[in-house]
């Protein structure tokens, strides 16, 4: 029988649990088979309390990418601060990481998944998601020791997610692109952004 009263800590280990499950859903099989039942069975809670908590999918998914947000800012402060990797390097692996999201445990969605989650938004949800995703990008260039004034943190998360997007649809989004060359295309794609990256961290001294 489900308990019938949580205390105000036990809700919100409850809280974190489905935004970090449903983080670990969308790397591990896609937000298309995460549905709440499969979130809640792996938490173990009832359909109902998760209503509690969250309003829809849809809600879960803006809450888990923003969950999701520090822990990739301390992942790639810990890379900086890493004696043994260059900065090159630093930035290089935390690119990497989260475009091999599925192996590394990132959640990054699919063009349909962005759609499908844009679809149940209102403006106000969708215009504050967007912020926060500013903000998050401009802290993620600090870490890298580039001003934000140096590069817009918007064309940055442009070119970081269109590279993760893309890889994430090939083959079957994508089928006209080559499958076989994917892995090829990421590293040219991110020696071509930490090329510019760099330029701009050496033109801001």
């Amino acid at each position: 029988m489900a308990r019938k009263a949580y205390s105000d800590e036990e809700r919100e280990q409850v809280k974190q649990a489905l935004m970090a499950t449903m983080i670990r859903c969308i790397a591990d099989r896609g937000l298309i088979h995460s549905s709440i039942d499969v979130v809640c069975r792996e938490v173990g809670i009832s359909k109902t309390f998760f209503y509690s908590f969250f309003s829809s999918k849809e809600e879960l998914v803006l809450h888990a990418l923003r969950y999701q947000q520090p822990q990739l800012l301390d992942h790639a402060r810990s890379l900086m601060e890493d004696p043994g990797l260059s900065w090159r390097a630093g930035v290089e692996i935390f690119l990497k990481n989260c475009c091999y999201g599925a192996k590394s445990g990132v959640a990054v969605l699919s063009i349909e998944e962005e759609q499908q989650v844009r679809r149940c938004l209102s403006e106000e949800n969708f215009q504050a998601f967007r912020q926060d995703q500013v903000g998050f990008y401009g802290k993620l260039l600090s870490i890298f020791g580039l001003p934000v004034e140096s590069m817009d943190p918007r064309l940055f998360g442009n070119l970081a997610l269109s590279m993760m997007m893309v890889h994430k649809a090939v083959p079957d989004t994508m089928p006209f692109l080559f499958p076989e060359v994917s892995e090829d295309m990421v590293d040219f794609q991110i020696r071509a952004l930490v090329d510019e990256m760099e330029r701009v961290k050496e033109d801001a001294r």
